[in-house]
């Protein structure tokens, strides 16, 4: 095909070096499914004598306007060349698309450690309010005046120890879950 860079109407500097050149032009579609299906174009191209075009240049020249010219077969060096290319250009894009996908996954795993860790430690401030709380109540029967003040209080101090044990249990299967 013919590339017509002066009726586009438009300057693209990326692609002046390339006028009046000609040369072999390769797309190939990319596709990966991980986190999001993804789908991307790479492209490979060479000039007659050789260079090697950039990525983007190659994509520039799909703004331009174009007409079929006359076939001409892609001599076996430039397909391997192109083949070659497109083979590391997809490399380099799928690399890409891995290292965002192991970013995002890295972000979204300290998010769930930092919420397990805020959730072990608001659960660690109720048991040491309990343990408090048990320790004020055992010495509030111990100073108590009367004998059936001292049963009254050492009751509550065994009720509040039952809590306890059993805020301990709940910790332990919370810290499970939170795990899980």
């Amino acid at each position: 095909m013919v590339l017509d860079y002066a009726a586009s109407g438009k300057n693209i500097a990326i692609l002046e070096p390339l006028r009046g050149r000609s040369g072999w032009l390769a797309c190939a579609h990319v596709s990966m499914i991980a986190l999001e299906s993804e789908d991307q174009f790479v492209f490979a191209g060479v000039t007659d004598n050789g260079e090697a075009m950039d990525q983007a240049q190659c994509r520039r020249l799909f703004d331009l306007p174009a007409e079929a010219g006359a076939p001409r077969r892609v001599p076996d060096a430039v397909t391997a060349q192109l083949d070659h290319m497109l083979a590391a250009h997809r490399q380099t894009l799928l690399a890409e698309m891995t290292a965002r996908d192991a970013n995002w996954f890295d972000a979204e795993m300290d998010k769930l450690d930092r919420w397990a860790e805020d959730r072990r430690d608001s659960l660690k401030a109720e048991l040491a309010d309990m343990d408090e709380a048990l320790k004020e109540a055992k010495k509030q029967a111990r100073f108590a005046p009367t004998l059936p003040e001292k049963l009254e209080r050492q009751r509550a101090a065994r009720k509040l120890e039952e809590k306890r044990e059993e805020a301990w249990r709940a910790y332990d299967e919370a810290s499970r879950d939170i795990d899980q």
